[in-house]
């Protein structure tokens, strides 16, 4: 394996050069290796991180579809190419991608099962199986022994059937004990939540809040106090509102894109790890681009697409290297063409 060197500005809040060097094993030491292939780029990452993200699907006209494992695969290896090198999976279809191994120069992935839903409340393509709520917590243990690290609950979501607002899917003492069960076992819990039973699920220990819409301050200080995350998808929530989009739906989001503008920054100020996550209808620059757009300084937007999700996800030491040609914090769109990419020690671009 090559050996190379890397010499640049540390992302995402250093401003003065740096050397470092990958040995042949894809370790990182500051140690000089003589034959070491210069990396091209002044900017240097340890890779970026989709905290929300899902290999397994595709966005098609009508909501998500999904992907066989190959597809799955295909989509990590090109993710790699950009230099996304750490993913947590927020689930997939019958935890499909449970079954994705590793492979040399692939993102290392924290996956979390199938979805947890009862049936009616989320897309019926991807609930493989529906899970009801006497079935909740020996569903997650199921998923855990197949190696989930993280448990997805889809803890509140528009009846499909009735054709309702969202509401909560299962009761609070429900994803209490969920989030127990998972704890004891060593796993856990994302909740997707869109409405105000966020707070709720906050007090019932959930380890992450994915959406969040339904967020107020008091919500944010509670988080910052427990160490819930937050990762707010804005390009799924926010960004992707058609021409033909009523004037009601383009209040609504006005609303919500004021609102996320003061929570946003309240929520780093205080602590509370804001992670960027695509979900099915994003990119990462995209996401950074939003994150600053609504409050957060261009170096913390990108810190929530890179190191703190990596120490959140517990990851912070990484042998990943991801090198830039201009500073991403002054332009984010330079994060979609990487000089150089490095995964575990294998040069990918």
């Amino acid at each position: 394996m090559t050996a190379w060197a890397v010499y640049g500005v540390e992302l995402p809040f250093g401003h003065d050069d740096r050397e470092w060097w990958i040995d042949s094993t894809g370790r990182l030491t500051e140690v000089a290796i003589a034959d070491a292939e210069l990396l091209p780029g002044s900017y240097v990452l340890q890779g970026l991180v989709d905290a929300h993200a899902h290999p397994a699907l595709a966005a098609g006209q009508a909501g998500p579809i999904a992907l066989d494992s190959g597809a799955a695969r295909a989509n990590l290896i090109e993710w790699a190419r950009a230099g996304v090198t750490l993913i947590r999976d927020t689930g997939s279809p019958g935890g499909i991608s449970l079954e994705l191994a590793p492979e040399p120069g692939m993102p290392v992935l924290r996956a979390a099962g199938r979805f947890m839903a009862p049936s009616g409340r989320y897309f019926p393509e991807l609930l493989v199986e529906p899970v009801e709520e006497e079935d909740l917590v020996t569903a997650a243990l199921a998923e855990i022994s197949k190696g989930a690290t993280w448990i997805k609950v889809i803890a509140d979501f528009p009846d499909l059937t009735a054709g309702t607002p969202p509401e909560a899917t299962y009761h609070l003492q429900a994803i209490t004990e969920l989030t127990q069960a998972a704890h004891s076992a060593g796993a856990r819990v994302a909740a997707h939540s869109t409405t105000h039973f966020a707070t709720e699920l906050i007090s019932a220990g959930v380890d992450s809040i994915e959406h969040g819409t339904g967020l107020g301050e008091e919500a944010i200080r509670e988080m910052a106090q427990r160490g819930t995350a937050w990762t707010p998808t804005l390009a799924a929530t926010l960004a992707m509102v058609p021409p033909e989009a009523p004037d009601e739906l383009r209040q609504h989001i006005a609303e919500a894109r004021e609102r996320l503008s003061q929570l946003l920054p309240l929520a780093a100020s205080l602590g509370v790890p804001v992670l960027a996550g695509t979900d099915v209808a994003g990119t990462l620059p995209q996401e950074v681009a939003l994150l600053s757009q609504l409050g957060l300084a261009p170096d913390q937007a990108l810190a929530a697409a890179s190191t703190w999700p990596r120490q959140y996800l517990g990851a912070a030491e990484s042998t990943d290297i991801v090198t830039y040609r201009h500073d991403p914090r002054d332009d984010q769109e330079e994060l979609a063409n990487p000089a150089a990419v490095v995964v575990g020690g294998v040069r990918v671009r």
